[in-house]
């Protein structure tokens, strides 16, 4: 389905529905179906004396335990014992307390799952290793492994970016200025020139990280204006336009270093700072910014950049574009194709036969032709943008963009469950705020977030208990119809994807669209029988996972998605138990795979050979991003991937698993049985592309994904919409009456004011502040975090039960 394909078919779907559909019709549409897991007598279930047990009692009695070993068998028995590279019970120590609170235990007895706010890990590497530490039942989360995925490829993405995107971007830029400053032109030709000079200097500026004195006194004022990071009204290209350079603070992963942070602010300018060729409010100007468009594509080609532009787009691609659309914008590589050489001459050189009438003519054609073709149509509104008068959506001028950011599904979603596409019995409903439970309904098809949003479009701020749970401009608004029309289009957009995947050999599309199918599998009831995984309140905890993890995967995106605008002493686990669902570890290996293929095929082209003339240079030179590497990493991530699937199917059958995979589930964290220190071994770890140590590291983050333009007709002062994922949480599961507990992502939804986005230390800051989602609250979540808690060791018997840690991971 094409970009036009996309737009087409959710105008025709909510054409064929209607715009009258209530809140109730959702939930008739798309009701839940969940059963009731409890109630569980939990102190009947395998494991739960272990959780519930004093630590320091438990080290009271082992030592007891030891001191009667020794009378019986010899200090020197219990030396050989202790120092044993073999697990034995008499070297079990409790250091951690996972005693559950009163409230706790009647949440897990009721619903089989419960997430305790009061147990926060700084990862989930330490929570792992603390359930490990003490000899404890683990489960493992998808949380878990998806929190890995996202490191990985975040610390995969940041090694291209910086050794491979970024010279390639900086060599095209300034082979491109190089042959511009060879032409000629005069007339309205030397005008454009002039545009594209401007625009790939710039480029080149941010890039370097400074602005050459030469080139202050036409680009000083951008360059105060990306400093400031305000919106306002600005003229580029020979045209007034509110451009918002609040979006040029580098966020994610682009503040690690001076080198991401000058390659986030000028792919963001190569991205955003867009040719407005048609649809716009002037046929002159969209003329002129076409010719700029064309311009640009001469220079390139002029200095034979134009195939190294066409492989970074295409590397970007298949990355990060959904549904295969690449970029929401006409590309150099279309417009390249559209005009004939013919015509690129004509509309280029200055020694030409062709008047400024002729030229207009020639450019006209062109117009015509891309607005025919659909070509550079944009699906969602990237900048701030006035509403039309008329009846219909408002819709963005057709645009051009060097390495315009990509299509995403999340941004098409956002973009039309937001004013002015909200329709409700044919009138525009004023809502200028999405929420991450829109994705979760509409993108990864979870039902159970159809009742939320049906309880917050009847929600009115009187009625909702704590006004931080009503959000203006978010609830209260009818918005049925346009989530049953984009539900529909999504589902059989990715339903026709699953089936050709069913037939192929490898799995196809880039690396988001495959993340997002995973995610989508844990919409899917699970082959496992068992109650606790059937239950709406596990159907919730599933909700977390996935937004949490697409928060992970926009902040790891930050730069190329496009965002809408409104108008260890050695032990062994006692148990253990995979997250029930065979398709979604599937689903990982896919994405796991199809990195290793990417790596080889398309981002391996940009990739320059090393010159020979190096010599013993060469090798280190060629070396410096490590394509060997990266292929061995992500081919073991979908063997462990493979592992798991196995696992989950076994268990959900009800077989016994093999002792090979009893082995690979007792070495979540260490691969050996004995003593000793703490170390970063076992499979998890491994998971994590930067280092082994990397799984134990804090990874507290934030993304912005939709910006609510201020509007004072609607009396809205606009704002930023922010999403975060906190530290993990320690997550109690009871299922068949066996205990167990494993990590969990925490999730966050929150509004900033206009031109306000956050970075990830500076939502670290303010995390101790932020409450978690009122469905989270109100279903799996138990006890609020303490801002006070520390973490302590050994608990009295006489204390209050507590998450205490005497070892962190270090």
């Amino acid at each position: 389905m094409g970009g036009g394909d996309v737009g087409a078919a959710f105008t025709a779907t909510l054409k064929r529905i209607g715009t009258d559909l209530t809140s109730a019709d959702l939930v008739k549409l798309y009701p839940t179906d969940a059963e009731a897991s409890g109630p569980i007598a939990l102190e009947e279930c395998k494991f739960f004396d272990l959780f519930d047990a004093d630590p320091a009692e438990v080290r009271q009695q082992q030592q007891l335990e030891r001191e009667k070993a020794q009378e019986t068998h010899g200090a020197e028995h219990m030396e050989r014992v202790m120092m044993s590279m073999y697990h034995n019970p008499l070297k079990k120590s409790r250091a951690f307390d996972f005693r559950l609170e009163p409230t706790e235990k009647t949440q897990l007895a009721a619903n089989g799952v419960v997430a305790s706010q009061r147990m926060h890990a700084e990862s989930f590497a330490a929570v792992y290793y603390r359930l490990y530490t003490d000899d404890m039942p683990v489960f493992v989360t998808t949380d878990s492994v998806l929190h890995a995925w996202h490191r990985s490829f975040d610390g995969f993405l940041v090694d291209f970016e910086t050794k491979v995107l970024s010279p390639a971007l900086k060599k095209v830029l300034g082979a491109t200025l190089f042959a511009l400053a060879d032409s000629k032109s005069d007339g309205s030709t030397s005008k454009a020139v002039l545009d594209v000079e401007l625009f790939l200097t710039m480029a080149l500026s941010l890039l370097r990280g400074e602005l050459r004195p030469k080139d202050a006194e036409k680009l000083g004022e951008l360059w105060s204006a990306i400093e400031t990071g305000a919106t306002m009204s600005m003229e580029l290209f020979s045209a007034q336009r509110m451009v918002d350079f609040s979006q040029f603070k580098p966020r994610g992963h682009y503040t690690k270093s001076e080198e991401l942070k000058r390659y986030f602010r000028a792919m963001m300018w190569l991205g955003t700072v867009d040719f407005r060729i048609a649809g716009g409010r002037d046929q002159a100007e969209d003329l002129h910014q076409l010719q700029c468009a064309v311009l640009l594509v001469h220079f390139l080609q002029g200095a034979k950049s134009l195939d190294a532009v066409t492989r970074i787009d295409s590397a970007i691609s298949s990355l990060m574009a959904d549904g295969g659309l690449g970029a929401d914008s006409l590309s150099p590589g279309q417009l390249a194709r559209l005009v004939s050489p013919e015509m690129m001459s004509r509309l280029s050189v200055s020694a030409n036969s062709d008047s400024d009438d002729g030229i207009q003519k020639l450019l006209v054609a062109l117009q015509q032709q891309v607005v025919q073709k659909g070509l550079g149509s944009q699906l969602i509104s990237g900048h701030p943008l006035m509403e039309n008068l008329s009846a219909s959506p408002t819709n963005p001028p057709t645009s051009f963009a060097l390495f315009g950011q990509r299509f995403v599904w999340s941004a098409f979603i956002f973009s039309r469950l937001v004013y002015d596409h909200v329709l409700h019995e044919g009138a525009k409903q004023k809502r200028r705020i999405p929420s991450a439970v829109d994705v979760a309904f509409t993108l990864f098809g979870n039902d159970v977030a159809a009742g939320e949003l049906a309880d917050r479009m009847e929600a009115q701020a009187s009625t909702v208990t704590g006004t931080e749970d009503f959000v203006a401009f978010r609830d209260g608004i009818p918005m049925a119809s346009n989530l049953v029309a984009l539900r529909q289009v999504i589902d059989q957009e990715f339903d026709d994807d699953d089936a050709k995947s069913e037939s192929a050999d490898e799995a196809e599309g880039s690396i988001s669209s495959l993340w997002l199918r995973a995610l989508r599998a844990l919409s899917r009831p699970s082959p496992n029988a068992a109650r606790t995984f059937h239950s709406g309140v596990w159907k919730q905890r599933q909700m977390n996972t996935q937004l949490a993890s697409f928060t992970q995967l926009r902040h790891d995106s930050v730069l190329y998605s496009k965002q809408g605008y409104s108008c260890r002493t050695l032990c062994e686990y006692a148990d253990g138990m995979v997250d029930p669902y065979p398709l979604f570890w599937r689903r990982m290996r896919e994405l796991a795979e199809r990195m290793t293929n990417l790596i080889g095929d398309v981002l391996n082209s940009l990739v320059e050979p090393p010159d020979p003339n190096l010599g013993w240079r060469a090798k280190s030179v060629s070396g410096s991003f490590h394509m060997a590497k990266a292929v061995r990493f992500f081919d073991e991530f979908a063997s462990i991937m493979t592992s798991l699937e196995e696992i989950a199917v076994c268990q959900a059958e009800s077989r016994p698993l093999s002792e090979p995979q009893v082995a690979f589930v007792k070495t979540v964290m260490e691969e050996r049985f004995g003593s000793g220190s703490t170390q970063y071994s076992g499979w998890y770890p491994s998971l994590f592309y930067e280092s082994s140590e990397d799984s134990g590291k804090r990874d507290v983050l934030v993304v912005d994904v939709h910006t609510d333009s201020p509007s004072v007709e609607h009396g809205d002062p606009g704002g930023v919409l922010h999403l975060g994922v906190g530290d993990p949480l320690v997550g109690f599961f009871v299922v068949n009456n066996v205990m167990y507990a494993g990590p969990v992502f925490s999730s966050y939804e929150f509004v900033t004011p206009i031109d306000m986005r956050l970075t990830d230390d500076e939502f670290k800051e303010r995390l101790p502040t932020i409450r978690a989602p009122h469905w989270a609250r109100r279903s799996y979540l138990s006890s609020e975090r303490s801002i006070n808690d520390e973490f302590q060791a050994g608990a009295s018997a006489s204390s209050a039960p507590r998450w205490s840690s005497s070892s962190r991971l270090r």
